[in-house]
């Protein structure tokens, strides 16, 4: 910013709300404070002041109870902006890397095309490829695995291929909570898949199936050479010992 447009309208606009998103991102700065700027650019009101609000979600304050009591002020006051808000979460989302607050206010503000629009989009921004943190990642699928949609076995589905073995735990059990029989085949190949090197997954995998009962007649040679010493394969279903 050079001096003239410091001290334009623009410029000092811009400056003010930098100046908020500061404050309310030092985990060290008094609780007062922080609220003093989250309603000033609540008032703002602004896309650029909506994002910069929901900063708040990113940062952990030093004490405890109030980190939530002012996180919890933001979700209530941006969610009661209804739809006004989700060019700003929208922008957030894909920019954030801790996103579980921004998608409850979706989840308020947003009708089925517009949350799915939002969604669509971090799923492209966060495919089922090695990441870092997948923290991301996990607070996308956590949300998806509530909503009651077609769409989300697929969705876990794919995410089995992810390298992050949390990942792929996380998806297991949503699938197998789910229990739709789309569900089986893709199951039945993780368990088998040769570069699956997760004791665990593959344990809740043959439990998932011995819970449904599903009938897993068509891929004995998989599931009796992963068997463990919790499970046996009788009539066609996986049961426990």
């Amino acid at each position: 910013m050079g001096l003239k447009d410091l001290f334009s309208t623009t410029g000092r606009a811009k400056s003010r709300l930098d100046k908020h998103v500061k404050v309310i991102t030092n985990a060290y700065t008094q609780s007062a404070d922080r609220y003093h700027a989250m309603q000033q650019l609540l008032e703002d009101g602004s896309e650029e002041a909506l994002v910069g609000l929901m900063k708040r979600f990113g940062v952990i304050s030093t004490k405890s109870i109030e980190d939530e009591e002012e996180k919890g002020w933001a979700y209530r006051e941006l969610s009661a902006l209804g739809s006004k808000v989700l060019p700003a979460l929208r922008q957030f989302c894909l920019e954030s890397d801790n996103v579980a607050w921004a998608l409850r206010i979706l989840e308020d503000v947003a009708n089925g095309p517009q949350e799915w629009d939002v969604l669509e989009a971090m799923l492209e921004r966060h495919p089922p490829e090695y990441a870092r943190d997948p923290k991301t990642k996990l607070q996308v699928l956590t949300h998806l695995a509530e909503i009651d949609d077609p769409r989300v076995v697929d969705i876990l589905v794919r995410y089995l291929e992810d390298p992050d073995e949390a990942v792929r735990f996380f998806c297991v059990e949503q699938l197998v909570d789910i229990a739709d029989d789309r569900a089986k085949a893709p199951l039945l190949a993780r368990l088998g898949n040769p570069a699956e090197d997760s004791v665990r997954l593959r344990s809740r995998i043959l439990d998932g199936l011995a819970t449904l009962a599903w009938d897993v007649s068509d891929a004995q040679d998989v599931v009796v050479a992963n068997l463990g010493n919790e499970h046996l394969f009788q009539k066609g279903k996986i049961v426990r010992r």
